[in-house]
């Protein structure tokens, strides 16, 4: 067979179902190839820009693999944004990278480059076919590497004349290696850790979404009587919002992290590589701490951990479980997220806050994804979803969330996907919406048009003394029912309260096809949740 067929009867064998790409002259073979499948459908964006992030949050939402073509050199540059943000957020990843045609590679033909030092600096590992004799190999070791914690973009490099070589070879499933368990005196020593501190409390990044330990994490929190908090700017959410023992996500500021914590002598940390802040501030977090994950690369915030192990982690925490069984249980109630009060209506004006408030209830059972900039905090405050039904960038950019919203109403087709997205972040990756109404998805896509970067102001406030006109996007004032009506969704909007009530009347529970609601909100109305932002 070709090495092309190969390259997609493995992924076949390992699970895969969707390619998403935005395909050029060199990934004809692959295109080719990938039509005459049943199981394997080639998902194409029109960009780059949307591409990965449609793969990426494709993976999120089902918590598998994700696949995506880029087209050489201008396509992998166009993508080495947003595969950052996947290794950011830990997704596994494997990136097709169209290379040119390797008879003329030493004239320096149109779209040439280099593409291991591009990929290599956005990826854990690049691979390359290369000829005939290791091209099963290497595609077998890229996938092993993808599906290999700690999860992070794969590049797989495959020049086109290459896939249009005949060998001799049967696809196979690979086993990538799995996480080993803690041993019992580890479990032991992780469970007198938490047994023996007064007011424990557990931090949970993204390793606890990948290894589907949610359940556990909740589990040992509620024995403890110990809060759950998420780590900032976590990809998914780690654990149910809805859960008592549920404490919300920490600010992007060690300062007030510290201020978090200073209720706790005892800190465990589930997954992740460190606490990402934004804003420079100082503080010292003296707790005791441990950490249990995926990635040996792991810092620990402040000082040394007491105890550190590369592990399973569902494994792990039900190993713990079951040793804190023989310990009396630590008194006291949980920590809960505190109430905050919703705005009164406005006059003649929608309040973001109310509007935020309203959708999370109407779509309680949804998927969310979320890019709202300063709304954000917001949507954390009244959602109660299931872990993993919560989604944003991780890595702190914009322009991830609307592609990443088509990408996760592709893979879950039997849920509603809600995504809640800035005006200007709604612009980075708008060519999305054809993909999703190309391949007839039905999802909701909510943009808050102050007109503004918010979120920018806010930090100016506090950098430069003020908003800055930079910041500013208007005019021309954007008008997103053009844009609903380029892409046939079908479009509503709402500057008014009665107006909104309305719009959630005609919207009803489960929408039948792609809408855009789009929220014209007053620039000077600030989220009430906004000060935690930085």
């Amino acid at each position: 067979m070709k090495i092309s067929e190969f390259l997609l009867q493995t992924l076949e064998k390992n699970g895969v179902t969707h390619i998403f790409g935005n395909p050029g002259t060199t990934e004809i073979p692959l295109v080719r190839a990938c039509e005459k499948r049943k199981k394997l459908k080639y998902v194409v964006a029109l960009s780059e820009v949307a591409a990965v992030p449609m793969a990426d949050g494709y993976a999120r939402a089902t918590r598998a693999l994700g696949v995506v073509n880029l087209h050489v050199a201008p396509g992998l540059g166009n993508g080495m944004g947003n595969l950052y943000t996947a290794g950011i957020a830990g997704t596994p990843l494997l990136v097709l990278v169209g290379g040119q045609d390797r008879r003329f590679l030493h004239t320096n033909p149109i779209l040439w480059g280099p593409l291991e030092k591009m990929a290599g600096s956005v990826c854990k590992a690049v691979f390359t076919l290369n000829t005939r004799y290791d091209a099963v190999a290497n595609v077998q070791r890229a996938l092993r590497v993808a599906l290999t914690p700690p999860y992070a973009p794969v590049a797989l490099i495959c020049p086109p004349d290459l896939l249009e070589q005949e060998i001799d070879a049967a696809p196979v499933a690979v086993t990538a290696p799995a996480l080993s368990s803690l041993s019992d005196e580890d479990a032991q020593r992780y469970a007198r850790f938490l047994s023996t501190a007064k007011s424990p409390a557990l931090i949970a990044a993204e390793d606890v979404h990948w290894s589907n330990a949610g359940a556990e994490l909740e589990k040992l929190a509620m024995k403890l009587g110990a809060p759950v908090y998420a780590a900032p700017y976590t990809g998914v959410l780690p654990v149910a919002s809805l859960s008592p023992c549920y404490a919300g996500y920490l600010p992007p500021s060690l300062r007030q992290i510290a201020e978090r914590f200073a209720p706790h002598d005892a800190l465990l940390f589930a997954g992740g590589r460190g606490l990402r802040t934004t804003l420079y501030s100082e503080a010292r977090l003296p707790q005791k701490k441990a950490w249990l994950g995926n990635d040996a690369a792991v810092l620990s915030a402040d000082g040394e951990f007491e105890l550190a192990q590369v592990a399973d982690t569902r494994g792990a925490l039900q190993q713990i479980i079951n040793k804190i069984n023989k310990i009396k249980k630590i008194p006291g109630a949980n920590s809960v997220r505190a109430a905050v009060a919703l705005p009164a209506k406005l006059d003649k004006k929608l309040h973001p806050s109310r509007a935020i408030h309203a959708l999370l209830d109407r779509f309680r059972d949804a998927i969310w994804v979320d890019e709202s900039g300063l709304s954000t905090s917001d949507v954390r405050q009244w959602m109660e979803l299931k872990a993993g039904e919560y989604l944003i960038n991780g890595s702190g950019g914009i322009g991830w969330g609307l592609a990443a919203a088509v990408g996760a109403a592709i893979g879950r087709r039997e849920r509603q996907v809600v995504a809640v997205i800035g005006d200007g972040s709604a612009l980075y990756a708008s060519e999305a919406l054809w993909s999703a109404g190309h391949h007839g998805t039905r999802l909701l896509l909510v943009v808050l048009s102050n007109r503004r970067y918010a979120t920018l102001n806010e930090a100016a406030h506090r950098l430069a003394g003020g908003a800055l006109d930079s910041f500013t996007i208007e005019p021309p004032v954007l008008d997103f029912s053009g844009l609903a009506k380029l892409y046939d969704w079908r479009y509503v909007q709402a500057a008014t309260e009665k107006d909104f009530d309305a719009c959630l009347k005609t919207l009803g529970k489960k929408l039948q096809g792609n809408t855009l609601l789009e929220l014209k909100l007053d620039p000077a109305v600030k989220p009430v949740t906004a000060s935690r932002h930085f």
